[in-house]
């Protein structure tokens, strides 16, 4: 358990960030380890604020891309996380133990700021901030939890970092029980948060409560055939509040959902908060840019050396089925807002040379790409720091999340119970739906979150409720395979198209063209969906590797 502890030690010297309104716009400065630093509400405030960056960075920077999009196929490229595609990361894998760094991260510096606020706080601290403290650290630990669980299945529970520290071998818990401890934290947050953010990118009840309907649903199927109704019901009905009653609604331009001028937008529910300016510390900076960007002429010339491509089955995803005429038809506005394709033009980018036009021959990431720094950046744009937040759950995935619930065990749903999901393809410019089975689920969960590091986890929630249809699923992906060349035709139809002077590869035919057959093709199976612990992590605490134990809770 070596990387454990050394988060527990990090997690000891957590960083203050500046309260009020502006609270996530000012570095972080100094340090509150003595016992009279929580002499305020203020300072209950500023405690926290490093739980929206510094404890994510780990995971930020390296990891969320291969766990949420490679993994889920909507990128791919033979040097980046070819193993997270292709179902080949073993136990020494960086960017895996990146991963459990980086989530336990979250979980040890939640717990240290709990306990902080128990212990340490002065008299002059009223109980209200006191409670909104402890509920936005359990809000970020019940996150870390919720990927942990996606990621690895089995995971280690703890609430107390001197335990930890003090009894490093401990066992795994259920999976079950990893689930009632993220509810747990949920609710508690649920009913301390405000309705309102406290300043600007804070967390409210509505966070929560998004969270707690997303839970319910992967609990609801987690393991069993049939979807547990009381927890589908649950979700709904938290789905309707969140909707009806947070005030949050759908952005009208999808574009605009990842542009800097609209971070902490009115669709957005909970995101992680990065410090935008060149200085500062880097453990507070979104870190992501040069690996996302292809065309270092995209973001003002600065470092950009993306490999990443989109995915030949991500492609394919943006051709959907016109309900009313029977006939297949593209969209165009979420796969370029996601990738940029031959000839698609940004005016936001590139604002002085008259916009950009992108003149590649393949699919490059434009999702998380806000353009130089003076394309409306502020100036914030610089190599390897990106102005933009990270979403952890927005509006439009609780509209889905509730025409699932909907869905439940049945084949498919239809009237006033996929109107949300129809307000979804609204804005997307395309076609509504006159019914939805689990597979227009699946297409508009990937296409609507490509490239926003999520569309896996929700395939896991999938894969523990009907694991032989989702096997199935992803060994028909064309995980690996890759093309040389796209077109774009009159409506928008994609295909793949070889170039002559390569024609020594090995292709597939397929209706959208020729792909690239890769030299390993992928099998997914039971034994491989969840990833491994690390090697290094194994070796310190054997307990990982036998079987889960139930989790004591003690309330």
């Amino acid at each position: 358990m070596k990387s454990i502890k050394y988060i527990l030690g990090a997690a000891g010297m957590l960083f203050v960030s500046s309260c009020g309104s502006d609270f996530l716009d000012k570095v972080p400065e100094g340090s509150y380890v003595e016992d009279n630093y929580y002499a305020s509400d203020d300072a209950v405030a500023a405690a926290t604020g490093p739980l929206y960056n510094r404890a994510w960075f780990d995971f930020n920077q390296r990891s969320i891309n291969p766990m949420g999009s490679a993994r889920a196929n909507d990128v791919y490229s033979p040097y980046n996380f070819k193993s997270f595609t292709l179902f080949t990361v073993d136990a020494l894998d960086s960017d895996l133990s990146s991963a459990w760094t980086g989530i336990f991260s979250v979980v040890t510096m939640a717990n240290a700021a709990l306990e902080n606020i128990e212990t340490k706080c002065l008299p002059e601290v009223s109980e209200k901030a006191r409670l909104q403290g402890k509920a936005e650290a359990r809000l970020m630990r019940a996150c870390a939890y919720y990927y942990a669980v996606h990621i690895w299945g089995s995971v280690i529970l703890f609430e107390n970092n001197k335990d930890v520290v003090d009894h490093p071998v401990r066992p795994r818990h259920y999976e079950e029980d990893v689930f009632e401890f993220i509810i747990r934290d949920l609710e508690f947050a649920a009913k301390y948060l405000p309705e309102t953010p406290a300043a600007t990118g804070r967390a409210t009840c509505w966070s929560a409560k998004a969270m707690l309907a997303k839970t319910y649903l992967a609990r609801s199927g987690w393991g069993k055939s049939t979807r547990d109704q009381e927890d589908l019901d649950k979700c709904k009905e938290l789905c309707l509040d969140v909707i009806e009653n947070s005030g949050s609604v759908l952005m009208e331009n999808y574009h605009d959902l990842f542009k800097y001028r609209h971070n902490n937008n009115i669709e957005c529910l909970l995101a992680l908060q990065w410090y935008a300016s060149a200085d500062g510390p880097w453990y507070v900076k979104n870190a992501l840019l040069s690996d996302l960007c292809a065309d270092s002429k995209m973001i003002g010339g600065f470092g950009a050396w993306s490999a990443l491509r989109a995915g030949a089955d991500m492609l394919m995803q943006y051709r959907y089925k016109n309900q009313v005429t029977g006939k297949y038809e593209w969209e165009e506005i979420r796969r370029d807002a996601t990738f940029c394709t031959p000839g698609a033009h940004y005016d936001y980018i590139c604002i002085a040379d008259g916009g950009y036009t992108y003149d590649g021959e393949e699919a490059i990431i434009k999702k998380g790409v806000p353009g130089g720094p003076d394309d409306d950046n502020d100036g914030f744009v610089s190599d390897m720091n990106s102005p933009l937040n990270t979403y952890i759950v927005r509006l439009a995935d609780i509209y889905l999340t509730y025409t699932e619930a909907c869905l439940g065990n049945n084949a498919s749903v239809s009237g006033d119970d996929i109107r949300y999901f129809n307000a979804v393809r609204r804005r997307a410019g395309i076609k509504e739906a006159t019914s939805v089975t689990l597979d227009d689920l699946i297409r508009e969960h990937r296409v609507e979150f490509s490239m926003e590091y999520q569309n896996w986890y929700y395939l896991v929630d999938l894969y523990k409720w009907q694991p032989e249809k989702m096997l199935a699923y992803f060994n028909n992906q064309y995980r690996g395979y890759t093309y040389e060349k796209i077109e774009i035709g009159p409506k928008q139809e994609i295909s793949f198209v070889t170039k002559p002077e390569n024609s020594w590869q090995t292709y597939e035919e397929t209706e959208f063209g020729k792909l690239v057959v890769p030299e390993v093709i992928a099998n997914v199976t039971d034994n491989n969906m969840f990833f491994p612990y690390p090697e290094s992590d194994v070796i310190q605490n054997p307990l990982l590797k036998a079987e889960p134990e139930h989790y004591n809770f003690q309330n």
